[in-house]
């Protein structure tokens, strides 16, 4: 016995479901208008470097050779990341600059992407995904370019994320 769906119930499961990815994900014209201070440091990321602050908008929008008209800083627990974005949107493509405490076990020399060496610290560059990781003592230095990031700085995505990665590190160590 086959059933039909009936348009009233396929409309009300779709309405049920667009409400549901609404509430999770936020109205889509919640877009800030200007660049926001990062917030205040909690007691889970005091020991977090102000990303925002050691690698200036301006430094990157240099480096990437583009417009960087929006940052924000976006902590959590145990990580904080700066997002630059090349537009006046959150939802724009973005250079992303991570860092991540107790994580730098999980950086695998063994295999996969190509060992580097920046400022005398173990890295790995992952061509595909345009990400550089750094090994910081027990934590990561994470700057991922993505996608967009591959037609930055005249195509060499892996420069860009190198200088990107020694800017942070002269400020850090």
């Amino acid at each position: 016995m086959t059933h039909a769906l009936r348009p009233a119930r396929v409309l009300a499961a779709l309405a049920l479901l667009g409400s549901l990815t609404l509430a999770a994900c936020g109205p889509s014209g919640a877009e800030p208008t200007a660049n926001p201070a990062a917030p205040a440091a909690s007691s889970t990321t005091a020991a977090l470097p102000d990303l925002c602050t050691l690698l200036d908008p301006a430094e990157v929008a240099a480096a990437a050779k583009t417009d960087i008209p929006f940052h924000r800083a976006e902590p959590g627990q145990g990580f904080i990341v700066c997002a630059y974005h090349q537009g006046t949107g959150a939802a724009s493509p973005a250079i992303y600059v991570q860092y991540q405490t107790g994580t730098a076990g999980s950086l695998d020399f063994g295999t996969g992407g190509e060992q580097l060496r920046i400022s005398q610290l173990r890295a790995k560059w992952y061509e595909q995904g345009s990400k550089l990781m750094v090994a910081v003592d027990q934590d990561l230095l994470i700057v991922n370019l993505g996608l967009a990031g591959r037609k930055l700085r005249g195509g060499d995505p892996r420069a860009l994320a190198v200088d990107l990665a020694e800017r942070v590190l002269v400020d850090l160590r």
